[in-house]
Formats: structure tokens, C-alpha cells, sequence
């Protein structure tokens, strides 16, 4: 038990200043990410000042893609005088792009293109966040990066390597990072008191590449092969591997230039370059591209908005009685599409809190839908159940870069069996609207 409020579970991650437990807080009912000071470092007087330092300044994001700060303490057991300083932060549960960047790479299929502009744009506008507040990374890659189960919200987490942006080189800490992702300055550093936060664009350049691709820029084994082709070795053109990527070459160029002067000078700067890319791609492309207000979605007020997207009349039919039988208690609005794009063009004017997708549908099939649909403003917000008639598993792996794990598989009996196995359908945790 730590601070008597935390109850310590296991440990999750371990970095060089400390270490993160899954913890049960007890006064609020709550899982957290509990991180302590590495207990061989906590007698260092410039460690303690910059943990408190990295605990201030993360508190103090306030970003839906960064990982959220609860309470900084410190934890004295009993006959000790110093105490373990520690911090709670928010536990998110979900899967890390490094996992699924692999498990698409195994099946020989690419990340959707829209849904990984979205990740991208979204965890470089957190990162904006984090250095507003004088923080570097120092780690940025797909590991570090968790798709949320339920919403499919990005977050950036795992801050063990995060120290303050010290122009004057006056702190000391060990050079650090994860050498497939590791700017040219910070694999020459002797140590990291001089890596700013032109280092994080660059690992974030090798995250997008690999996000779009399915491999980093430079193939090697060895960590002294990596490392030199991050100082020596021109990486290879984005639209070289996918040809329809070209109006990102630049973008990725730029964030990948030896030179840290070269690279965009934050990641607000990135953030419009992006967006600029995207358009043009978008311009270029033949899926339907609708555009979302930057104001955010409709209120949702006390409605329950349910839509159902299935090309089947019949069983588009019996899942709406469903979902009506299944929330009776509730003020519920459901409404009905044929296929992805009317499903996209009816969540434009009212983004709902519940979709029943078919996985197979004419056009954009349910992952492409899913994808454009966690784009939009409240997107995240939207609980997903997929229904399926294929009796197998093999297609379940493709949702999970969209935070959907509720699959439910239709049965050829189920408009005879009436309300029972109706409400069934749709027995998911759907959470009331804010």
C-alpha cells in the first residue's frame, strides 16, 4: 500500500528513473499508472528535483492524447526518514502500436491509411502539449503509444525517459532512448543533457513511418548498424514503398534530416504540415473524405443516439428492435444506414454513442468506416459492437488499431427468437452521454 491510498498490483514498466506499478486507488475506486523514483537514485538531489520537476510539468498537460497526472507525494515507511517519491497517473487500457503495427506486418496488410493520419495528428498535437511545458520525450515510438480499448484514443505515456529541455547543458543524465527511433544528436550524446526537442520530431518521423509502412527507415540488426544509419545514411522516400504517400515526402524528410536546425522547430509547426498533406492526399484520393468542424461534435444531451450500418434489410431491421428492447429504460434514438458512407454522412450530423457495424459491407467495409468515424470530433466517444455472419475469428485482429474488442456473431435464428436473443445483441457497457 503506498500513500494508504494506493493498493500496488504488479509492475508494468521500468525505466532509468523509476519505476510504474499498476495500482488500485482505493478512495476512488480507480486503476492508476503509480510511478516511484528508482530507490538507488532517491539520495541524488538532482534526480529528486527533476522527478518533481517531470511530475509538475506533466500535471500540468492538459491533452486527451497524454497521459494524465492525478497526485505527486511522497511515501515514508515505517523507521525511515526519507521517504520514495511517487506519482499517480492514468491508467490506460488498451494496446501499444508497436503490437499491432507487428501484428498487421504478420498478416501482410497495411495500417488503414486515414486511421493512421489520425493516431499521427493526434499524438503530435499532445506532444505539442508535453513541450509547452519544457518536457522532452526522449522515447517517442509505437511502443510508448496505447490505442485505448472502447474509444480508440491514442495516448502517448511511459515518461521514464522525459527530462526537462536544458539549453544550457547544466543537468546530467545518462543518454538514453531506443535505438531504432534515436536522432542523430542523441546516439552521439554522451550524455542527455543536450537533446532538445528537435529529438522527439525525429522519432516521431520514424514512428509515422513505420506506422504507414510497416517498417522503420532503416533495417538493421545490430544497435551499432542502427545507430549509424541515423547519423550517416539518407532514409529512403515514403512514396518509394507507398507510392500513394507522396505528398508526405516532404514532410517526412524534413522531420528526418540529420540536422535538428532542419527539422520543423515544434510540433505545432508539424501539426500544420500535416494537415496540409493530408488535404492534398486527400484530394488525390478516391475514398469519400467528409469534413468535420474543428468546433466538436452535437451535444448529446440525455438521448441515446444508436445507429445500426448493416447492407442486410432484414437483419438491419431486427437490430434496431434490438437495440430499442435492449435500452427501454432509455430515451433512445436509432436510426439506421446501408452502407459506410451513409453511415459516415448520418455520424457527421450526430455522432452516436453506439454502432452496430457489419464487418462485411459494399464500398468502405467496417474497418475503413471505423476508421474515418474516430476521426471526427467526439469519434472516440462512440462504443462500437461489430456483428458478423463468418463464423470465424481471422478478421477480429484488423479492429483493434480502432480500440473495438466487442464482436458479436449473427445467428440465422435470431429474428425468430424473439426479444431474449434481441437484447443479447446489444448487452455492452454502453456508458449515459455527458
Amino acid at each position: 500500500m503506498i500513500d494508504g491510498r494506493y493498493m500496488v498490483e504488479r509492475e508494468i514498466a521500468r525505466g532509468s528513473m523509476g519505476v510504474v506499478y499498476l495500482a488500485q486507488d482505493i478512495g476512488l475506486g480507480r486503476k492508476v499508472a503509480l510511478k516511484l523514483i528508482a530507490p538507488e537514485l532517491a539520495q541524488r538531489p538532482e534526480v529528486v528535483d527533476y522527478f518533481q520537476h517531470e511530475a509538475a510539468a506533466l500535471a500540468s498537460v492538459r491533452h486527451e492524447n497524454v497521459v494524465q497526472v492525478y497526485a505527486f507525494g511522497t511515501e515514508v515507511h515505517p523507521g525511515e526518514t526519507d521517504g520514495s517519491m511517487f506519482f499517480a497517473m492514468e491508467y490506460v487500457r488498451g494496446r501499444d502500436l508497436d503490437e499491432i503495427i507487428a501484428e498487421h506486418a504478420e498478416h501482410g496488410v497495411d495500417i488503414p491509411t486515414y486511421r493512421a493520419l489520425t493516431i499521427l495528428r493526434q499524438i503530435a498535437s499532445g506532444l505539442a502539449a508535453v513541450h509547452a511545458t519544457g518536457i522532452v520525450h526522449r522515447d517517442v515510438k509505437p511502443g510508448n503509444v496505447v490505442i485505448e480499448t472502447d474509444s480508440g484514443r491514442p495516448v502517448l505515456v511511459d515518461f521514464g525517459l522525459a527530462m526537462p529541455h536544458d539549453p544550457t547543458g547544466k543537468l546530467s543524465f545518462a543518454a538514453a532512448g531506443s535505438p531504432s527511433y534515436m536522432a542523430p544528436e542523441q546516439a552521439r550524446s554522451e550524455e542527455g543533457g543536450g537533446v532538445g526537442p528537435p529529438a522527439d520530431v525525429y522519432a516521431f518521423g520514424v514512428s509515422a513511418f513505420e506506422l504507414l509502412t510497416g517498417r522503420t527507415p532503416f533495417l538493421y540488426e545490430t544497435i551499432e548498424e542502427q545507430l549509424r544509419a541515423h547519423t550517416e545514411e539518407v532514409p529512403p522516400l515514403l512514396s518509394k514503398l507507398r507510392p500513394n504517400l507522396r505528398p508526405f515526402d516532404r514532410v517526412m524528410a524534413r522531420m528526418l534530416a540529420k540536422d535538428p536546425r532542419a527539422r520543423y522547430e515544434g510540433f505545432t509547426s508539424l501539426v500544420g504540415a500535416l494537415d496540409a498533406a493530408i488535404a492534398k492526399w486527400r484530394s488525390g484520393s478516391t475514398d469519400p473524405a467528409p469534413s468535420y468542424p474543428e468546433g466538436g461534435g452535437p451535444g448529446r444531451g440525455e438521448l441515446l443516439r444508436i445507429l445500426v450500418v448493416d447492407d442486410d434489410d432484414a437483419f438491419r431491421k431486427v437490430a434496431a428492435r434490438a437495440a430499442q428492447l435492449a435500452f427501454y429504460r432509455r430515451q433512445v434514438s436509432v436510426s439506421v444506414a446501408r452502407s459506410g458512407v451513409e453511415a459516415l454522412s448520418k455520424a457527421e450530423r450526430a455522432v452516436p454513442d453506439l454502432i452496430l457495424l457489419d464487418l462485411s459491407l459494399p464500398g468502405l467495409d467496417g474497418v475503413e468506416t471505423i476508421s474515418r468515424l474516430r476521426a471526427m470530433p467526439r469519434g472516440t466517444e462512440t462504443r462500437v459492437l461489430v456483428v458478423t455472419d463468418r463464423q470465424d475469428e481471422a478478421e477480429r485482429w484488423r479492429f483493434s488499431i480502432l480500440g473495438v474488442n466487442d464482436f458479436f456473431a449473427k445467428q440465422l435464428g435470431l429474428a425468430r427468437e424473439g426479444r431474449t436473443r434481441a437484447g443479447a445483441l446489444v448487452a455492452v457497457d454502453v456508458k449515459p452521454p455527458d
